[in-house]
Formats: structure tokens, C-alpha cells, sequence
């Protein structure tokens, strides 16, 4: 696995979709920009929205469950739930083939389980530094943005929450 190879791949990747994506929607300002990732895939999906699609997002699911999206932890997690996003994989990138998968799969010793989740752990901690790198960016930079703006990377099953103080202690 080249790991150089995959970061710049996904942060060329991650600058020309996002700066496509803003040419095409000019008139958007978003409070969240994502990776959401499939790191068992080596997959990175990029996702926005905005503060409208979340506010009607809500509405709409507070008028169909009643009894849910009412504390204010509950919209937090509601706000920052890929799932719920308007722009949730508006493009998506799969960084090893099937068959690199299967061959680093393969190259594992035979605790593959505990050897496969550091394989896992290592493609998702280069993917936060490929995002950490395009914070840093033109392109970030271009992006309109509330005051309150928030990037993050969350893998496919990982918690809102723990995603984001994730990212929150790799910014200080």
C-alpha cells in the first residue's frame, strides 16, 4: 500500500470535485463539509450542506417521529448525521481496486482480523491527514461558509460525537 499515493490521489481528488461542485452551486453556504468514509473499502465519499437542508431536514423529521429530535443532543447528532445531509456523497472515490483489497488481504498473517483492523485504522488516519491538508488549501478556502462551519472525517460506523471530538483534538 503506497501510502503517499493514496493521500495525494484523495487530496487532488477532494480539491477538484469540491471546486466542480461550488462552480455548480455559487449561490450555497454550508455549515459541514465531510469525508464519510468506508475505510474498510478504501472508499471516501465528500459531503456537504447547509444550514436550510438541515433546519427543513429536521423539520420534516420532527413532524414524522414526534417523540425524537428534541433535545438538543439529539438535533446535534441529527445536524451532523452524514445520513441526513443533502449533499451526501455528491462524489465518491475508491482508493485500492477490489483486487489491491484482496492481495493486501492475502498478504496479512493469519491473525487477519487484528492485522486487518490496523490496516483499516492506517487508511483512516491517512485519510484525516489528507483532509487536515486540504483545510489548508486554496480550495478550503472558497468554500462558503456560516461562521460556525465544521469539517470532519467519520468512518462508516463510528458515532457523530466521536467523530467529531476526534477531529476536534487533531485541530488544537
Amino acid at each position: 500500500m503506497d501510502n503517499l499515493a493514496i493521500k495525494q490521489t484523495l487530496l487532488a481528488f477532494t480539491v477538484d470535485k469540491v471546486e466542480q461542485f461550488l462552480r455548480e452551486n455559487p449561490e450555497l453556504i454550508f455549515y459541514a463539509f465531510a469525508y464519510d468514509c468506508n475505510a474498510e473499502y478504501a472508499e471516501v465519499n465528500l459531503c456537504f450542506n447547509t444550514q436550510q437542508d438541515f433546519e427543513n431536514s429536521l423539520i420534516e423529521s420532527q413532524a414524522k417521529y414526534p417523540c425524537d429530535y428534541l433535545l438538543d443532543s439529539q438535533i446535534t447528532d441529527f445536524k451532523y448525521n452524514i445520513g441526513n445531509w443533502a449533499f451526501q456523497c455528491f462524489e465518491s472515490i475508491q482508493l485500492l481496486t477490489e483486487n489491491q483489497l484482496t492481495d493486501l488481504f492475502d498478504s496479512l498473517p493469519e491473525d487477519n482480523y487484528q492485522s486487518w483492523h490496523r490496516v483499516v485504522a492506517e487508511l483512516m488516519q491517512l485519510f484525516d491527514e489528507c483532509l487536515l491538508e486540504f483545510l489548508k488549501s486554496d480550495s478550503f478556502k472558497k468554500i462558503p461558509k456560516t461562521q460556525d462551519f465544521i469539517a470532519f472525517s467519520i468512518d462508516h460506523d463510528e458515532e457523530v460525537e466521536v467523530a467529531i471530538a476526534r477531529w476536534q483534538a487533531k485541530l488544537i
